[in-house]
């Protein structure tokens, strides 16, 4: 059985929103670019085709039935959901789009604040960052480049390492003076937590200092909001030095201790041979090479 086939022509549907909220078969048909009698045709048509009647004829104007109120809010949604669906291809059909999927928060801590940069170096390029955590997929997916952070890029792809993640122990600017803390008051300091690798009972257990689970701890699943906790003076924060690299270079958070954690994690760059055909996508390769730390 055929799918779908209970589904009016979609020129019958836009017909249909615009008489429903201009409330005129005439003001539908100036909009629509059609005629008003073409209009009033394909009304019936879909009345006919949905099985209930939609409008009340009143004079020159029309109103919606109980059920044409019902069928208003639907097609209204599924018409935005088909524009908006529209819209996201536009960036595929830019020659110069180079889509990059990254995770959200190295999108939006590392390679955002970079990207004047990027067009700077590649003028021509016109960069589409996806930051949704949807699985990269090359084969099924419209991809230039993929930013991954795992123990070791996927064995299938040309890879590049950006960068390695270490975490520091941070704390808001408006901290006590006094700083760097010693263990002693590290342990006993509101912690900041983002679920990231490692926990503070590892980081101190990696510094030979061994203390019982810290009792006060905020626990985000978002780096992003873990660190604006953190710059709020919520507690100390054991964030990635890539992440926090902006919020320590304007001194927004401060070094709380010098020791440092070396987690088995990087960010790794991903393409195929395929996309690096593409010059733009090149061009952004190449530029990610430069930014590698």
């Amino acid at each position: 059985m055929r799918r779908y086939r209970t589904i009016p022509p979609l020129q019958f549907l836009l017909g249909f929103e615009a008489a429903a909220r201009l409330g005129s078969f005439s003001k539908a048909a100036l909009e629509i670019g059609l005629s008003q009698s073409a209009i009033s045709h394909e009304m019936r048509l879909l009345e006919d085709r949905v099985g209930q009647p939609l409008f009340l004829r009143v004079g020159r104007s029309v109103q919606l039935t109980d059920a044409g109120q019902v069928y208003q809010r639907v097609v209204r949604e599924a018409l935005n959901d088909l524009d908006s669906a529209q819209q996201k291809l536009e960036p595929f059909r830019r020659k110069s789009s180079v889509v990059i999927y990254a995770p959200r928060d190295f999108a939006r801590l590392w390679l955002v604040p970079r990207l004047p940069h990027m067009l700077n170096a590649c003028p021509d390029v016109q960069p589409w960052v996806d930051s949704s955590g949807t699985a990269i997929d090359f084969a099924s997916m419209e991809i230039s480049i993929g930013i991954v952070y795992a123990q070791e890029p996927p064995a299938d792809l040309l890879s590049m390492k950006l960068a390695n993640d270490i975490r520091v122990a941070l704390a808001s600017a408006q901290a006590p003076q006094g700083l760097p803390l010693r263990f002693e008051a590290l342990a006993l300091a509101p912690l900041i937590h983002d679920e990231g690798q490692p926990s503070w009972t590892q980081f101190f257990e990696a510094q030979g200092y061994l203390v019982p689970l810290p009792n006060s701890v905020l626990d985000f699943n978002d780096s992003d909001a873990a660190l604006i906790a953190a710059e709020a003076g919520l507690g100390i924060i054991l964030a990635s030095t890539v992440l926090a690299a902006n919020a320590l270079a304007a001194k927004r958070l401060l070094l709380v201790s010098n020791h440092h954690y070396h987690t088995d994690r990087s960010w790794f760059a991903v393409t195929t041979e395929a996309e690096l055909t593409n010059p733009h996508t090149m061009a952004v390769w190449k530029w990610l090479a430069e930014q590698a730390l």
